[in-house]
Protein backbone atom coordinates (compact mmCIF):
# COMPACT_ATOMS: atom_id res chain seq x y z
CA UNK A 1 0.00 0.00 0.00
CA UNK A 2 3.05 2.28 0.56
CA UNK A 3 4.30 2.57 -3.13
CA UNK A 4 0.06 3.10 -4.07
CA UNK A 5 0.46 6.58 -1.86
CA UNK A 6 3.53 7.15 -3.43
CA UNK A 7 2.44 7.08 -7.14
CA UNK A 8 -0.48 8.93 -5.89
CA UNK A 9 1.90 11.54 -4.20
CA UNK A 10 3.50 11.69 -7.59
CA UNK A 11 0.66 11.80 -10.13
CA UNK A 12 -1.46 15.20 -7.61
CA UNK A 13 2.00 16.54 -7.99
CA UNK A 14 2.49 16.43 -11.67
CA UNK A 15 -0.74 17.55 -12.12
CA UNK A 16 -0.61 20.56 -10.25
CA UNK A 17 3.13 21.40 -12.42
CA UNK A 18 0.74 20.66 -15.28
CA UNK A 19 3.32 18.24 -16.68
CA UNK A 20 0.39 16.14 -17.73
CA UNK A 21 -1.56 18.22 -19.69
CA UNK A 22 -2.09 17.41 -23.26
CA UNK A 23 0.29 13.84 -22.78
CA UNK A 24 1.22 11.65 -26.11
CA UNK A 25 -1.05 8.48 -25.05
CA UNK A 26 -3.32 10.10 -22.66
CA UNK A 27 -6.54 7.93 -21.81
CA UNK A 28 -4.48 4.62 -23.16
CA UNK A 29 -3.24 2.10 -20.17
CA UNK A 30 -0.21 2.34 -19.21
CA UNK A 31 2.21 -0.45 -20.59
CA UNK A 32 3.56 -2.61 -18.71
CA UNK A 33 7.66 -2.53 -17.96
CA UNK A 34 9.97 -5.34 -17.63
CA UNK A 35 13.32 -5.04 -15.63
CA UNK A 36 14.12 -2.84 -12.85
CA UNK A 37 11.53 -3.06 -10.19
CA UNK A 38 11.20 0.76 -9.38
CA UNK A 39 10.44 -0.13 -5.30
CA UNK A 40 13.37 -2.46 -4.82
CA UNK A 41 15.44 0.27 -6.41
CA UNK A 42 14.37 3.35 -4.85
CA UNK A 43 14.33 1.19 -1.44
CA UNK A 44 18.14 0.17 -2.10
CA UNK A 45 18.68 3.92 -3.22
CA UNK A 46 18.14 4.92 0.10
CA UNK A 47 19.47 2.38 1.87
CA UNK A 48 22.96 2.80 0.19
CA UNK A 49 22.78 6.51 -0.15
CA UNK A 50 25.49 8.14 1.93
CA UNK A 51 22.61 10.44 3.76
CA UNK A 52 20.05 7.44 4.02
CA UNK A 53 19.68 6.78 7.80
CA UNK A 54 18.16 7.65 10.51
CA UNK A 55 19.37 11.64 10.54
CA UNK A 56 17.79 12.13 6.77
CA UNK A 57 14.72 11.15 8.18
CA UNK A 58 14.55 13.73 10.85
CA UNK A 59 16.26 16.67 8.85
CA UNK A 60 13.19 15.84 6.27
CA UNK A 61 10.46 15.83 9.26
CA UNK A 62 11.94 19.29 9.90
CA UNK A 63 12.16 21.00 6.58
CA UNK A 64 8.17 19.47 5.90
CA UNK A 65 7.25 21.30 9.63
CA UNK A 66 8.89 24.46 8.34
CA UNK A 67 7.60 24.66 5.14
CA UNK A 68 3.88 24.00 6.47
CA UNK A 69 4.72 27.27 8.40
CA UNK A 70 5.53 28.99 5.87
CA UNK A 71 2.48 27.99 4.17
CA UNK A 72 0.39 29.00 6.56
CA UNK A 73 1.99 32.21 6.75
CA UNK A 74 1.96 32.67 3.01
CA UNK A 75 0.19 35.84 1.55
CA UNK A 76 0.33 35.87 -2.55
CA UNK A 77 -0.95 32.50 -4.38
CA UNK A 78 2.55 32.19 -6.38
CA UNK A 79 4.17 31.88 -2.65
CA UNK A 80 1.09 29.22 -1.46
CA UNK A 81 2.21 27.22 -5.17
CA UNK A 82 5.54 27.16 -4.49
CA UNK A 83 5.56 26.15 -1.32
CA UNK A 84 2.92 23.71 -1.96
CA UNK A 85 5.27 22.04 -4.58
CA UNK A 86 8.56 21.89 -2.43
CA UNK A 87 6.15 20.44 0.12
CA UNK A 88 5.09 17.47 -2.15
CA UNK A 89 8.37 17.09 -2.94
CA UNK A 90 10.02 16.76 0.65
CA UNK A 91 6.72 14.35 1.73
CA UNK A 92 7.77 12.17 -0.86
CA UNK A 93 10.95 12.08 -0.11
CA UNK A 94 10.00 11.32 3.30
CA UNK A 95 7.58 8.37 2.13
CA UNK A 96 10.27 6.78 0.10
CA UNK A 97 12.55 6.83 3.41
CA UNK A 98 9.51 5.69 5.77
CA UNK A 99 8.71 3.06 3.09
CA UNK A 100 12.61 1.73 3.09
CA UNK A 101 12.83 1.46 6.54
CA UNK A 102 9.40 -0.78 7.03
CA UNK A 103 11.27 -3.12 4.06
Amino acid sequence: MGMDRLIEQQIRRSQMNGSMDRLEGAGKPIPRRSGVNFAQSARMGVMNSAGGGVQAELSLRREITSLEAKLEAATSSEECVELRKTLMDKKLELSVYEEARRK
